[in-house]
């Protein structure tokens, strides 16, 4: 193991989820109260542990990641990898989830996690001016990262384009008003990207530009 190709997780759910995902999981740290949790949630699934498995107290465990909210497990995974663009446009999923910009680790952890329920293909993010996936992201999302697929892209833009020539129907989220129809009036999302800005800005207005639709979310 490379230790400069791992990171670190925490989290009840998402070391969990990281045990079902993608990700090969070295070693997990636990108190006692946690691990029995986490040992049954695999039984349950039929989840075999290999990872190394290091019993701690809470003073330690705490000391591992700096974080309060490490419900007693933390675990070291190998280091997260983003999904290319490439793959996602050979899939071409229904629906595919832009993040415009989205500064806030935690606000981009719901995003991925609200995708994931809702059965979303892939997430976009730019490489620069957003949050990228660490531990706080992995966490907000209760550990789907771990299996909806990520992709980093240079140019948010330039990905619209390419997906547009796909025929994909593109969907800006603003807030509520007149040119923007609600999201619940749409009878289906078949080839189909959402757009979603910062909570502060919104989409910008060169990605709305390109847009197809303004859609609201009530």
């Amino acid at each position: 193991m490379d230790i400069y190709k791992t990171e670190m997780i925490y989290g009840r759910q998402p070391v969990f989820e990281a045990l079902r995902g993608f990700r090969e999981v070295y070693t997990i740290y636990a108190i006692e109260n946690a691990l029995k949790w986490l040992k049954e949630k695999a039984i349950y699934n039929n989840i075999n542990i290999v990872a190394d498995i290091k019993l701690l107290n809470k003073e330690n465990l705490y000391n591992l990641i700096k974080h309060p909210d490490h419900q007693g497990i933390v675990a070291r995974v190998e280091k997260y990898r983003y999904t290319s663009a490439k793959i996602i446009l050979d899939r071409k999923p229904e629906i595919i989830l832009i993040a415009d910009s989205i500064t806030d680790r935690h606000n981009l952890g719901a995003m991925i996690r609200s995708a994931n329920i809702f059965g979303v293909g892939a997430v976009i993010i730019p490489r620069n001016n957003s949050a990228d996936i660490n531990s706080v992201v992995v966490h907000s999302s209760a550990g789907a990262t771990e299996h909806t697929p990520i992709v980093m892209v240079e140019s948010i833009n330039h990905f619209i384009r390419l997906i547009k020539e796909r025929e994909y129907k593109i969907l800006s989220a603003v807030k509520p008003a007149n040119d923007a129809t609600s999201i619940l009036e749409f009878k289906s999302f078949s080839k189909v990207a959402i757009i979603m800005g910062s909570e502060g800005k919104g989409v910008s207005n060169i990605t709305q530009s390109i847009c197809d639709d303004n859609i609201y979310i009530p």
